[in-house]
């Protein structure tokens, strides 16, 4: 497929043979060109050459090939070999929609080949509609120095369009394997969060009238919160919730740790004696600190055990939100406990409070996540008080009141992007 001259004897239409790659050969003496000559792909008919374009030609500083249709000008063999397209066929207005199906095909095939075209109509300059931008239109009058001129520039773009289309490319291979990287991190987190809640607690213990319920319900993944419920001995049952700082894979490594530190009852001298909350409390915190774990990872937990005997409750805390205490006509109150953020300072105290469940009463501990549900910030005095919604569940048994604030969560405005994990333990004391 090489360039062809032609002879001024000829009128350049004679000599543009029909679906043939070549134009005939002419004699006539070369005009000396400052660059090689332009290799030119000219799609359609060849009466309608613009006299630019046969000026080029005749002077040697142009090499063509001919396709006799859009069609055929999208052919690999050849588009490697040329610099530039050019259009210069009109079609007809009721052949219009298929002439543009075809000039986007060729504009396509274009774009892989880090080409661009030019376009001549009887209209202005411009981009021709429809071609993605790669067809620049000129009017057919076009001076042969201004024709020159923007097959000059195509020749200089197209060495960046290519290193563009192959950084394109590259950033594509880019992010297909990010993408299968995150799939990977997703199905791990998956993986990890199903793991995780299989450490949960499956089935509650049930001793004379007392009732365990939970709402657990992770930002991610991957939960910040644990809870547990185990059975101590005959009649003490120990239960905790407890809150590593965020939500994540870290968080939910700390839970794992956390769940294997709470020990309620541990072997002495042959006895296995149930452990005070406030010891439970201040082990877990020693374990914490002598991690030295870096970025100020901390805790926040509530532990706490009843006898089924006396329901007493003893409870300690660690920086988490006040456990509420219901009575048995839906009044609700704080149960204030002191102590401090656990992992953070070796020599916490965490002192113990006792309460008693009457028939019908309800102890709540929740994590930080529920604050925006179960608080209603404080009265004029100064005192705690509750959500609306919070009042109106708590007068329900245990999971009932736990099921009415998942659905109202879930109504939420945000409920499929939570800001932070949020768990709920209830423990219940059933009426006589």
């Amino acid at each position: 497929m090489t360039a062809s001259n032609l002879r001024r004897d000829r009128g350049p239409a004679a000599h543009l043979m029909s679906g043939s790659t070549t134009l005939t050969d002419l004699s006539v003496q070369p005009v000396p060109t400052a660059s090689k000559p332009f290799r030119l792909l000219i799609v359609g008919s060849s009466e309608d050459l613009p006299q630019a374009l046969v000026k080029l030609i005749e002077r040697h500083e142009a090499d063509v090939v001919l396709a006799a249709s859009l069609q055929d000008a999208r052919r690999p063999k050849l588009l490697a070999d040329v610099e530039t397209v050019i259009l210069c066929a009109h079609q007809e207005s009721d052949a219009r929609r298929a002439a543009d199906r075809a000039a986007f095909l060729l504009a396509d095939s274009l774009v892989s080949h880090h080409l661009m075209g030019l376009a001549f109509s009887s209209g202005t300059y411009g981009v021709v509609p429809g071609c993605g931008d790669v067809f620049i239109r000129l009017p057919t009058d076009v001076s042969s120095q201004e024709l020159s001129g923007w097959l000059s520039a195509l020749r200089h773009v197209r060495p960046h369009l290519r290193r563009i289309n192959n950084q394109v490319a590259a950033m594509q291979r880019l992010g297909r394997r990010v993408n299968e990287n995150l799939l990977e991190v997703d199905q791990e987190l998956r993986l990890a969060g199903r793991l995780q809640r299989d450490f949960l607690p499956k089935v509650f213990p049930e001793l004379a009238d007392v009732r365990f319920a939970a709402m657990y319900r992770p930002a991610t993944w991957v939960s910040g919160d644990i809870y547990d419920v185990r059975r101590l001995d005959e009649r003490h049952i120990g239960f905790f919730l407890a809150d590593a700082m965020g939500h994540g894979v870290a968080a939910g490594l700390m839970t794992m740790f956390i769940k294997e530190a709470i020990v309620g009852r541990r072997t002495r001298e042959g006895e296995a004696p149930v452990r005070c909350p406030s010891k439970v409390l201040t082990s877990l915190n020693a374990d914490l600190t002598a991690q030295q774990l870096p970025n100020c990872q901390f805790v926040t937990a509530c532990y706490g055990q009843i006898d089924t005997d006396s329901h007493e409750v003893v409870l300690a805390r660690a920086g988490h939100p006040h456990p509420i205490h219901v009575g048995s006509d839906g009044q609700a109150r704080e149960v204030k406990t002191a102590g401090g953020l656990l992992g953070v300072f070796p020599e916490g105290d965490f002192p113990s409070i006792k309460l008693t469940l009457q028939p019908g009463e309800k102890l709540v501990i929740y994590s930080d996540g529920l604050e925006n549900i179960i608080s209603g910030g404080h009265d004029a005095g100064g005192h705690s008080t509750f959500g609306p919604v919070f009042l109106q569940a708590i007068r329900l048994p245990g999971q009932e009141c736990l099921d009415m604030l998942a659905q109202h969560l879930d109504g939420a405005e945000g409920s499929l992007q939570p800001s932070d994990d949020q768990s709920c333990l209830v423990v219940e004391r059933l009426c006589a």
